[in-house]
């Protein structure tokens, strides 16, 4: 096979990877339906096959409407998450300005009381 060959293989084979998107979650939402359904008229022979279908597709949107719930519950649970790491950091500046600040004072209080080793007693002999 030359590469010419390759170039025209390539350029007449279609590729329908778009719709793939679209059909494969509808094909798997009616067969995962469908046993569910076949499942509970196994299960509960009582109910007849109108009955199990929708207890079958019910429990399957259940599911699906918990999966969103779950996902959303993420998502708020992060921006808390945000939320808290920011007032976590706050109140740690806040502890550390409340403690630092009477040091700081002390500290500065001392460096302004302190004399100068080198300064004349009357400056204005200079």
């Amino acid at each position: 096979m030359t590469i010419s060959d390759m170039t025209q293989e390539s350029e007449t084979r279609r590729s329908g990877g778009g719709m793939t998107w679209l059909w494969l979650p509808l094909i798997l939402i009616l067969f995962v339906g469908g046993a569910f359904s076949i499942a509970v008229y196994m299960h509960e022979p009582s109910l007849s096959a109108g009955e199990a279908f929708a207890v079958g597709f019910g429990g399957l949107a259940a599911l699906i409407a918990g999966l969103f719930a779950s996902a959303v519950g993420v998502i708020v649970g992060l921006f808390g998450a945000l939320i808290g790491l920011v007032a976590a950091g706050g109140a740690i500046a806040m502890t550390l300005f409340i403690i630092a600040s009477p040091i700081l004072a002390i500290v500065l209080l001392f460096l302004l009381l302190r004399r100068r080793k080198n300064e004349c007693p009357d400056p204005s002999v200079h």
